[in-house]
């Protein structure tokens, strides 16, 4: 059996830690406070296609 090393580096070519990653898990707060301001303003965006076409 083989072992393999994965590295992850960021923009700035520095090595992320298991840490640095756990922001970006599906069940992290930052993903998941993103995803709840996304979800507010695409149902905003769709209130205001639908005013608009109301007009």
């Amino acid at each position: 059996m083989a072992l393999k090393i994965v590295r992850r580096y960021d923009a700035n070519g520095n090595e992320l830690t298991e840490k640095d990653l756990e922001t970006f898990r599906p069940d992290s707060p930052v993903v998941r406070d993103i995803l709840a301001n996304l979800n507010r303003e695409i149902a905003e965006g769709i209130r205001q296609k639908e005013r608009k076409d109301d007009d």
